[in-house]
């Protein structure tokens, strides 16, 4: 199997991955990159009509959006996905090929694509629901889980014959979603490739329907409008659900809410015929009769005439359109006529990515381009990031840590630097996998490796093993380790493993100590003593804030931490900030980066020298979390 990434590699959007094996070449994804990476006319490194087949993980544009240039191209495989995820791309593929119709007359910019093109895509679905295994080539089988993301998205379990199993999350959702299901459970596999939109983050434990309410009251009172800019499926929903709760429980007042979409009523009605893929909760509503998105105060605006109209009324109003990120859609429209007024609001409720006009007004900007005009950023801005379609730091790290039995390799994409290589860290320090995060073009390559099992004597199981049945045969793929024990070699689980290593780690340190001399603990103090830097200052509330970032981010692990609490207890302030400095010394602080070492390093000595009692209240605290 070789695997090359050729889009969403440290980025969020333009996902796409190409896979070969001894028999197949097939693409999981095919989408559009948005933001300043964006190109007009992209092209494709490698030749569409070699690809035997796409996996299509969910609708987005981002992951689909160049699925018609595919077939344009030569492509005259199957794409497999589920059946409201071909329904949903249905919808936004025939959108973008409208908007591009009508860029190339207004401003002469060659489409990617048209109508034609789309329909020749659709007629290439293939579609199977959930749990379902599909024979996609001689050689490669795949299974659809539920990955929570929005309507139809799915994790991708692909079984290669002669290279094990290969999980692909496409997004995956933190699952606390109203409408949306959890994400499945991680199957264990052999590798695993990864999403990483907020590896780095964590979505704050606020109520979303509550924040929503509370900025249209105010925006409200001061006779304002309302922009949540989205997607016209997923996030839209949620919004479009939230409100309805709120107006049947009298909680705002009789405001109007437009859905400024042509897509709002055809992706709305999808959720509908797509019950079975939805919470059994939310389900019901449909089941009694009811529509759970729409209200008395909802207006679905079909024509751009009428957009137009509610965008230059000075009307107090909700105004819910696309596209969600500011990068086209009728909510420029209405931004056009609103960023200026200092009494309306602009709500944020899902990612924005590097170089689109959202990011840009989220991270503070004043005076954006939007329709190739320039506006002061005068209007309020809000971000509430429970809304989000994503999983945060957390969800995507305990996706990883729910499967029985670890990946040999992760593969982190989807995702700005920051977050996927946070993502990695956590991993690594955490669960001590191989795991990496590929450039643009990366391709690795396990064609001429291969997996040899031998046995010798009997081996004993530690675990009760799950088998899966992959044609005739009962597999159990596997990541552990084998012990050797004095009756014989045992299979060890991933945390029986992890747990060896960590106390190996501590008697190995013990043991090191206690072979030092006590003339060369002294030498070594003195040396310490001579050379030892000024200690820095620094306040309770940022040595608190600052190591908590770094264990959310893996650079300070439990057990370090414990390690630090037991050793300010027993032997006091000063012999634990000379052992911190002998760790940094020798790179076993924290050796994945030298320079967070330091920054580590300065931190811990500076908050154990001010306040050594909070300090290991502290080190407790990262030890139960």
């Amino acid at each position: 199997m070789k695997i090359q990434f050729l889009g969403a590699a440290k980025e969020v959007t333009g996902s796409c991955i190409l896979i070969e094996t001894r028999r197949s070449k097939f693409l999981l994804d095919c989408g559009q990159r948005q933001g300043q990476s964006a190109e007009s006319s992209p092209e494709f490194q490698f030749n569409p009509g070699e690809i035997d087949f796409v996996i299509l993980s969910h609708a987005h544009i981002d992951h689909s959006g160049l699925l018609p240039k595919l077939a344009a191209e030569g492509f005259d495989g199957e794409i497999y996905s589920t059946v409201a995820t071909r329904d949903v791309a249905e919808l936004l593929l025939e959108d973008s090929a409208k908007i591009q119709k009508e860029a190339e007359s207004g401003v002469g910019l060659m489409p990617m694509f048209t109508e034609e093109d789309v329909a020749l895509t659709m007629d290439k679905f293939s579609v199977y629901e959930w749990d379902v295994p599909i024979d996609a080539s001689d050689d490669v089988t795949v299974t659809f889980l539920d990955a929570g993301h929005i309507l139809g998205a799915s994790i991708s379990v692909i079984d290669i014959s002669g290279a094990g199993r290969l999980v692909y999350t496409g997004d995956i959702g933190h699952g606390h979603s109203p409408i949306m299901n959890p994400p499945a459970k991680l199957n264990n596999t052999d590798f695993l490739i990864i999403e990483s939109t907020y590896g780095a983050k964590r979505h704050p434990a606020v109520n979303p329907k509550e924040s929503l309410k509370q900025i249209i009251l105010d925006t409200y009172a001061n006779k304002g409008k309302v922009l949540i800019p989205v997607f016209a499926v997923g996030r839209a929903q949620e919004v479009l659900y939230i409100l309805k709760q709120l107006y049947e429980e009298s909680e705002l007042p009789n405001i109007p809410v437009y859905f400024d979409t042509p897509l709002g009523a055809e992706t709305t009605s999808l959720y509908q015929y797509h019950q079975n893929y939805l919470r059994a909760q939310f389900r019901s509503s449909f089941l009694k009769g009811e529509n759970p998105f729409h209200f008395g105060t909802l207006d679905f605006i079909r024509g751009n005439n009428r957009s137009l109209d509610v965008a230059s009324s000075e009307e107090p109003c909700v105004v819910i359109a696309a596209s969600g990120m500011l990068t086209g859609g009728r909510i420029l429209n209405h931004l056009e006529t609103t960023l200026e007024d200092p009494d309306s609001s602009l709500v944020f409720v899902g990612y924005q990515a590097e170089g689109t006009p959202g990011r840009e007004i989220l991270d503070g900007k004043k005076r954006v381009e939007i329709a190739g005009k320039e506006y002061d950023v005068k209007l309020k801005v809000h971000y509430i990031p429970g809304l989000s379609a994503h999983a945060d730091a957390d969800g995507l790290f305990s996706f990883v840590n729910s499967a029985d039995i670890l990946p040999k390799k992760i593969f982190v994409v989807h995702g700005e630097p920051e977050n996927a290589e946070a993502l990695q860290r956590r991993i690594i320090n955490n669960l001590r996998i191989d795991t990496f995060v590929p450039e643009m073009g990366y391709t690795e390559n396990f064609m001429d490796r291969e997996v040899v099992k031998v046995v010798e004597k009997d081996v004993h199981l530690d675990f009760k093993p799950e088998f899966t049945k992959v044609g005739e045969l009962e597999v159990y793929p596997f990541v552990g380790a084998l012990l050797k024990k004095q009756d014989g070699i045992h299979l060890i689980s991933k945390e029986q493993y992890i747990g060896i290593l960590t106390e190996t780690e501590e008697e190995l340190e013990t043991m090191l100590t206690k072979m030092t001399s006590k003339e060369g603990l002294e030498a070594e103090t003195e040396t310490e003593t001579e050379t030892a830097e000024p200690v820095e200052e620094i306040s309770e509330a940022e040595f608190k804030k600052k190591l908590l970032k770094y264990a959310d981010v893996g650079i300070f692990s439990r057990s370090r931490a414990r390690e630090l609490k037991n050793m300010l207890e027993k032997e006091g302030r000063d012999a634990t900030i000379a052992h911190i400095n002998k760790l940094a010394r020798k790179d076993r602080l924290y050796p994945l980066d030298t320079t967070k070492q330091d920054e580590l390093r300065r931190v811990l000595v500076a908050g154990i020298n001010s306040f050594p009692q909070k300090a290991r209240e502290l080190f407790n605290e990262i030890v139960e979390r």
